[in-house]
């Protein structure tokens, strides 16, 4: 007798639902390791140094955790960020009375002071240096005498620790000069006053400070009557102005150190012997 078999029904999920839910389950495993890898456990780190530390004896671990990078500013309009710039602070002088400066340039120049070869004065536009020719120049030369340059040089390491602008004036006598050189001595006494400008910027000067002139003989000391008073007349100077708008040539004067002359008229009003 045959035995009738009875049908199963065919129940539970579809057989693709294995096959999705192991794809899942290892996904899963792939971004929590991926999470692991990322994140830095500070106590298991230093945990598996100490075990390296035994392990290698006297071999150092560097223990330096990632830093993470500071985020990057995107400009949505497609201009690059302005890099960051620190502006230093400048320097600030080192003599700024004039109390302190005219101290200073008179320890500089002690020695030509107390020879006449430079008289210092103080006048009510700044503080004033006087080059005598005989000290500072060959007749009808422009170029410094090089014993002179390490005079000149000491003035210079002063007035560069000071503030204020530097006028550079030359100076003449009324004996009129004509070369190949010079047509007059208006060019003269410029490039005399450009000689001071060169050394002084080398010096250390800005040169944003300094301003050079030349007046020919047309503000002498004394009036040209003789070889002393032309000898005189012919220098430069160096004025260190409180105000940009000061005039070298004129204002009061209080002479602090060398020889002020005969009492014959000058530009520079009542010229009085210090003390």
């Amino acid at each position: 007798m045959a035995v009738r078999r009875s049908k199963k029904g065919e129940g539970g999920a579809p057989r693709w639902m294995t096959t999705f839910a192991d794809l899942m389950a290892v996904l899963v495993v792939f971004f929590v390791m991926l999470y692991a890898f990322s994140t830095i456990d500070a106590e298991k780190y230093e945990q598996m140094a100490d075990s390296l530390r035994e392990v290698l004896g006297s071999t150092e671990v560097q223990e330096e955790v990632p830093a993470i990078p500071e985020p990057t500013v995107i400009d949505l309009e497609g201009r690059s960020p302005e890099p960051r710039t620190v502006e230093e602070p400048e320097p600030e002088p080192e003599y700024r009375e004039q109390d302190e400066i005219t101290e200073a340039l008179r320890e500089a120049l002690q020695d030509e002071l107390e020879q006449g070869l430079i008289d210092m004065a103080e006048e009510d536009a700044g503080i004033l240096l006087r080059f005598e020719e005989q000290a500072a120049f060959e007749i009808g030369e422009k170029d410094l005498n090089v014993d002179f340059v390490p005079v000149l040089e000491r003035v210079a390491e002063v007035l560069a620790e000071t503030p204020g602008q530097i006028v550079i004036a030359g100076h003449t006598d009324d004996l009129p000069i004509r070369s190949e050189r010079f047509r007059s001595n208006w060019d003269l006494s410029t490039a005399r006053a450009v000689s001071v400008v060169h050394v002084m910027e080398g010096t250390g000067v800005e040169p944003a400070r300094m301003r050079a002139t030349g007046h020919a003989d047309t503000r002498p000391l004394r009036p040209n009557v003789d070889a002393e008073s032309r000898a005189r007349n012919r220098r430069v100077d160096v004025l260190l102005m409180d105000d940009d708008d000061a005039d070298p040539g004129g204002g009061s004067t209080d002479i602090i150190g060398g020889d002020s002359g005969p009492d014959e008229p000058v530009p520079l009003d009542q010229a009085v012997p210090e003390g």
